[in-house]
């Protein structure tokens, strides 16, 4: 059986009091929950038993974005960049 394991090093999120990075984490863990089947497909499709993603940079946010949805945009870009769409910077 296969598995898939995430592991994020590093995020960065500015703007955000501590209230609202403790939101945005259990935000982002939901939505990486509930996406996990669509990551996991992607991920196995590519034939590779690894694969490294040294950076993902989700769309720029607006001021008054919830942390809930800077994770739905954090989540989505990690999906794109797992199946290789999108031009993550190194």
């Amino acid at each position: 059986m296969k598995s898939l394991h995430i592991h994020i090093d590093r995020l960065v999120v500015e703007g955000l009091a501590p209230a609202q990075q403790r939101q945005f984490v259990r935000a982002l863990e939901a939505q990486l929950e509930s996406q996990l089947p669509q990551i996991a497909s992607q991920a196995f499709a590519s034939g590779r038993s690894s694969q490294r993603i040294a950076r993902v940079m989700a769309s720029p946010m607006r001021t008054a974005t919830t942390p809930e949805r800077a994770a739905t945009q954090v989540a989505s870009a990690l999906r794109g960049a797992i199946a290789g769409k999108g031009n993550p910077r190194a």
